[in-house]
């Protein structure tokens, strides 16, 4: 039976900071991967998601039980990756095609051949590299880790009204950018 991160947190703030391994183990994929995500970068990933770690220990007094352990840590994986991309002001590039795979954005009907779904494909993840990294975080949560609105809303701080509206922009917002760049492609051969 799996113990809940309530009680192996309020282990670790009685003293026994070998409990803090289990929260680690158990979120050290999903850490990693949001993080990755806004990044695009392993190394700078690797580094940041033990940055997480490093804070959410020094934090764990702090944790008000408001929200579940989860969405907590993921806001300070969150706010970590976008102050890096801050301040570096580094361009995020696009993640794999797992979005494509699991968006709502049904376009495979408009193209019948193999050929056709690779330029789609193409055409996609040249349209997310074009997002602002806060953007491209949202689809990822959304339809890459499958996470509700109420849990975005939750860890990124923004209200649940806000991502349902940023998700319909950026829908469409991607569809314009695939129809511009498909168009440009087109007119170069």
């Amino acid at each position: 039976m799996r113990e809940a991160d309530e009680i192996i947190i309020e282990r670790v703030i009685s003293g026994d900071r070998n409990a803090y391994a289990v929260i680690v183990d158990r979120y050290k994929d999903k850490v990693y991967s949001l993080v990755y995500g806004i990044l695009r970068d392993e190394e700078k990933a690797k580094e940041l998601a033990q940055d997480v770690f490093v804070r959410t220990y020094s934090a764990l007094k702090k944790f008000r039980k408001e929200s579940s352990f989860s969405t907590w840590i993921y806001r300070i994986a969150y706010n970590t990756a976008i102050s890096e991309t801050r301040k570096n002001k580094k361009r995020v590039l696009s993640f794999d095609d797992q979005l494509e795979k699991s968006s709502s954005m049904d376009l495979s009907e408009s193209y019948k051949t193999e050929e056709e779904d690779n330029l789609k494909k193409a055409l996609l993840n040249q349209a997310i590299e074009q997002l602002q990294a806060e953007e491209r975080l949202i689809l990822m949560l959304y339809y890459f880790e499958e996470q509700s609105i109420e849990e975005i809303s939750r860890s990124s701080g923004l209200s649940q009204s806000n991502i349902k509206v940023k998700l319909f922009r950026l829908r469409n917002k991607l569809k314009e950018i695939m129809l511009r760049i498909g168009r440009t492609e087109l007119a170069v051969y």
